[in-house]
């Protein structure tokens, strides 16, 4: 195949053509769309995938921007020595169940993708797009991140339980060691 014939079959692999008279041809950073009807469809269903890529990519971003961060407070979180350590990592925790709970709801969304027209064609104009903007292997990346920051939340909410359990039984000690102290102290206990 010659060099100009590969370029052409590559151009033309993610070609679509509803009519005999219309076509849309999608790259991975372009579209060319040909509606003789002056539908506006084809170019809504693109413009929602990339509405979605772009969604993705800031999520994908601010997750980035927000790992090293998570890691630092969970560190200092960590290092605190006082009484209001659980407080800390429960705090700490409630931020990234937000996070996650704002992220995931998107992340649904770009899942359902296929769930935007009920047309055939439509869908798989969408379902092309999609996949030249590589919104699945960035979808996939962010739910990776997700993961690791769930798994942080789920270990943070489990250190805040063990440390508010742990302040219990010194409080119940320090109450039982009162209680003895005082009955010690009082006159004619005996």
């Amino acid at each position: 195949m010659a060099r100009g014939e590969g370029a052409r079959h590559d151009l033309l692999a993610h070609s679509y053509s509803y009519f005999t008279d219309d076509l849309v041809v999608l790259t991975w950073d372009r579209a060319f769309i040909y509606e003789p009807r002056g539908d506006s469809d084809v170019a809504d269903v693109i413009e929602v995938a990339n509405a979605q890529l772009v969604e993705l990519r800031y999520y994908d971003t601010l997750l980035d921007d927000e790992l090293p961060r998570m890691y630092d407070r969970v560190e200092e979180a960590r290092q605190a020595v006082s009484l209001l350590a659980a407080r800390r990592f429960a705090h700490l925790a409630r931020g990234l169940y937000k996070l996650v709970a704002e992220t995931t709801e998107l992340t649904e969304k770009v899942d359902n993708a296929l769930q935007v027209t009920e047309d055939v064609y439509l869908a798989r104009v969408y379902s092309a797009a999609l996949g030249l903007f590589r919104v699945p292997a960035l979808s996939t990346s962010v739910d990776r991140k997700l993961a690791i920051i769930r798994d942080t939340y789920a270990a943070l909410y489990e250190e805040a339980s063990s440390r508010r359990a742990e302040l219990l039984e010194i409080a119940i000690v320090l109450l039982i060691v009162l209680e003895v102290v005082l009955s010690l102290l009082r006159p004619g206990m005996l």
